[in-house]
Parts: C-alpha cells; sequence; structure tokens
C-alpha cells in the first residue's frame, strides 16, 4: 500500500470513516506494508530499468508530505538524497499554469508541452524560481502572488503569442530544473546513469534535453510514470525487503494489459453485425499497402499497453511521410487541437540517421530533434520546433508491430509511420475489441486491423 496524504485515522481522513470499513482487511493487518509515495516511484523506474547504478529522480504534484525526491540506486540499495517539499512543487507549478492557459490541470499539461514549441520563452518572468540554490526551488509566497497576475485564458477562446510564449516560459523553466536536479546529482555520485518517475517523468521534451547533457549517458523514464506507477514501486519495495534483493526482472515493454483471440475477436464481429471484413494471408503487408496508400488504420493487436502512451498494441497509424495527413487525423478521427504532435514508431534498427544523439526509446517518452534531411520521410510526425517523439520498435517485444512497420519500409524506403492513440477526444484508449469496433465505425477511420481480421466499411 502506498503512503497518501491522508492517515488511517478519523482525525486525518478527510474522506470518510465509512470507507475504512470498506476494506476487505483491517487498518491493523500486520500484513499491511506502508511505502513512501515517491519511494514508490523512484523504485518503479530503478528497479525495472535493468541499471545496476543510477541516479534516480521523482517528480509530481504532491505525495505524502513531498512532491518529489533525488536519490541513488546502488545494487539492491535505495538511498535519498534530497527531498522536495510540497510547497516547492514542480508538478504543481505546472499544473496551475496549464490552468491558467485554459486547458485541465492534472489532465493537460502535454498539450502545454506542444504549445510551449509555438513560442519564446521569456527566461526572466518567472520571479517565483530561486536559481541561487544548488537545487532550484519555488517561493511560494511569491508564487501565489506572481499567479495571481497572469490574465487567465477562457477555454476554447483563441490562443495568441501571449498565451504561446507563456507556455514557452513555462516548459524551460521546467526544463532548467531537472537538468539541475540531475547535475546534482551526478555531483553527488559520478553516476551517468538515470531514471525518472512521477507524473513530471511524462514531459518528454524535458526528457530529451537530459539525455542529450554530457553527464547523463544512459536513461530510463518508467512507462507508467503517473500514480498508478507507485503500486508496482510498492510492490517491488515489499518484494525487496523480503527477499532481501531487487526482482530480476526488466521492463523492457509495456504491453501488460488484456489481450483477445482470433476466436473472441470474430465472435465480437459477429455480435456488432459487421459484414465486410476478412481474414488476411498476410496482416501486415495488407495493413502496410493501406498504410502506404494514406488510409487511415486502427490497429488492435495483442496486449493493451499500460501508461499514456499508444505504443502499437491499439494505435491509429497512417502515412507520416504524407504532409497532409496530421490534419486528416485531426479531422477525420482525433477531434483535437491543431497544434499537437503525433509520433512515430520506427523499426528500432533503422532510426539511429533520423535524429540527433539517437538514443533507445520503447516508450515513446523521450523527444528528439529531427536531422534536417530525414524530415520529408516524417513530416506529418514532426513537430514544429523539429523535435520527434520517437518510439523504436523491438521485433522481440511487439513482433506484429515490428512486421508492419518493416513491410511499410519494404514499400515506401521509410521505416516509421505515424502512431496515434486509438480512440477519440475525451475517450479512455479502446480496450476491448467492442470498443474498437465502436469507435472505427463512430469515426473517420478507413480500416481495423483487429487481430488477423481485416474490417473496411
Amino acid at each position: 500500500m502506498v503512503r497518501s496524504p491522508f492517515r488511517f485515522s478519523n482525525k486525518r481522513y478527510h474522506v470518510s470513516s465509512h470507507l475504512l470499513s470498506e476494506l476487505p482487511f483491517s487498518r491493523r493487518d500486520p500484513r499491511i506494508r506502508f511505502v513512501n509515495h515517491h519511494v514508490a516511484h523512484a523504485l518503479s523506474a530503478y528497479y525495472v530499468s535493468g541499471f545496476s547504478m543510477a541516479n534516480v529522480i521523482s517528480l509530481d504534484a504532491s505525495g505524502g508530505q513531498d512532491s518529489g525526491l533525488l536519490g541513488y540506486g546502488d545494487g539492491d540499495d535505495f538511498h535519498i538524497l534530497h527531498r522536495i517539499s510540497t510547497d516547492s512543487s514542480w508538478g504543481q507549478m505546472y499544473g496551475k499554469f496549464t490552468e491558467i492557459l485554459g486547458f485541465k490541470p492534472h489532465s493537460d499539461e502535454g498539450k502545454v508541452m506542444g504549445l510551449a514549441a509555438y513560442g519564446t520563452p521569456d527566461s526572466d518572468l518567472f520571479k517565483f524560481i530561486n536559481w541561487d540554490e544548488e537545487i532550484p526551488t519555488i517561493r511560494r509566497d511569491i508564487f501565489k502572488h506572481q499567479v495571481a497576475s497572469f490574465p487567465r485564458r477562457q477555454p476554447d477562446s483563441e490562443l495568441t503569442e501571449y498565451h504561446k510564449n507563456l507556455a514557452a516560459t513555462l516548459q524551460y523553466n521546467f526544463e532548467q530544473a531537472i537538468l539541475r536536479m540531475s547535475k546534482y546529482l551526478f555531483k553527488k555520485t559520478g553516476c551517468t546513469s538515470l531514471c525518472m518517475g512521477g507524473g513530471c517523468a511524462l514531459n518528454c521534451s524535458a526528457n530529451g534535453k537530459v539525455l542529450v547533457e554530457p553527464h547523463v549517458k544512459d536513461i530510463y523514464v518508467q512507462p507508467c510514470a503517473h500514480d498508478a506507477s507507485t503500486a508496482l514501486g510498492a510492490a517491488l519495495k515489499v518484494y525487496r525487503d523480503e527477499f532481501g534483493h531487487r526482482p530480476d526482472f526488466q521492463m523492457d515493454h509495456a504491453y501488460w494489459g488484456p489481450s483477445f483471440s482470433d476466436e473472441e475477436i470474430l465472435a465480437a464481429l459477429k455480435k456488432a453485425k459487421v459484414v465486410k471484413f476478412h481474414k488476411a494471408n498476410d496482416l501486415a503487408k495488407e495493413t502496410a499497402q493501406l498504410v502506404a496508400d494514406n488510409k487511415l488504420v486502427g490497429w488492435f493487436q495483442g496486449r493493451l499497453e499500460i501508461g499514456p502512451r499508444a505504443l502499437g498494441g491499439r494505435s491509429i497509424l497512417c502515412n507520416a511521410k504524407n504532409p497532409e495527413m496530421k490534419d486528416i487525423v485531426n479531422k477525420k478521427v482525433k477531434n483535437r487541437e491543431p497544434w499537437r504532435p503525433f509520433a512515430p514508431p520506427f523499426l528500432e534498427e533503422d532510426f539511429a540517421p533520423y535524429v540527433e544523439h539517437p538514443y533507445p526509446s520503447p516508450f515513446m517518452i523521450i523527444a528528439f530533434r529531427a536531422n534536417n534531411e530525414k524530415i520529408p520521410d516524417i513530416m506529418s510526425a514532426t513537430h514544429v520546433d523539429k523535435s520527434v517523439r520517437v518510439q523504436t520498435v523491438h521485433k522481440h517485444t511487439n513482433r506484429p508491430y515490428w512486421e508492419m512497420i518493416k513491410a511499410f519500409q519494404d514499400i515506401t524506403g521509410v521505416p516509421a509511420i505515424l502512431n496515434t492513440s486509438f480512440n477519440v477526444a475525451g475517450q479512455p484508449i479502446v480496450c476491448t475489441p467492442f470498443d474498437a469496433i465502436g469507435t472505427f465505425f463512430a469515426t473517420g477511420l478507413d480500416y481495423l486491423a483487429i487481430g488477423n481480421y481485416i474490417v473496411e466499411k
């Protein structure tokens, strides 16, 4: 169980003491172990990274009495080197400006990250950050006063240069803070491996900035870095306490959700009264040809991925080389803001020529800078600042996805496509065959590759 800001007592527990009576165990049960929120975040990254030693950053809005920690993992042991108080929360800062910019805090921070690429940062604007300390802090009194002076944008109103510059300023300061934290850890430990957890670790742009620094040679970011990962981290902590060592396990993929057999998929297609579908002789080649022909394809294969990124389990696929495809996907399927970026999944063995400072990125959680001469190949998946949020697809972790991209490369010469999550705005990613079928017929998708079946309209 992960320690939360609530305590098991009527005095501190602000929801309802009635909830305690609904639990299937007593709060005094000796089997219950309490694990600090940010220790759970940190271990959810470090213990599954494959690194024998690593610096660790955990950051989010809050958790227990802190909003983050800086630590060091050495074999089975983990040491906390610095705690970041809730009063100096970088996650809360990012969330507050997400709200000021007219978006939903604790939900739409990714939109702000994408918007930042359109603006110019003002490095002197945020007076509430104390850069004189080795680890920069947020001065809460000044923060509250200055935040109140920023005009709030109404949702769905025009995004002006002011808003774009404010987003850029926010992102710039956040990145500088993360860089300072990573440098602090390197100075303390001399270690060049870095693990990251907590909701702030989902900031792809910041992760990309850290990776190109000379004091970071290797990086591992927990793919489910938000609070869901605390369950994993707590389990790993208890395992280590019980057996004296970390598990012999490396999380090199995110496909841990449910999967469905062809029999179950066929039953769903018949129950939904789908008429136009066939069983593919070669799913990879047929799908790749559709994508090469600029069709929009729903891709429902294998296990559902965990975390916020679509990684080829439940994805929408199209041709990244077509410069119009980004707008086509937004108009026909996603119905989301036109300035938000899409992502290119690459064959792991062939992506290096496309980006500067290439590094394995199986979780689509690091932003790279595209090489100029290669941008025409991935035009619709390249952001306005020439950044690309790459997923490197490995044959041994997702063979159907790899084979489909390889077939696309055989047709077009390009080892990448455009990927986005299989859902519409405001809805969760599809999970079951019925979810996929419903979303397919409710949107402008042209085809659905579900199991070994291809569905058309």
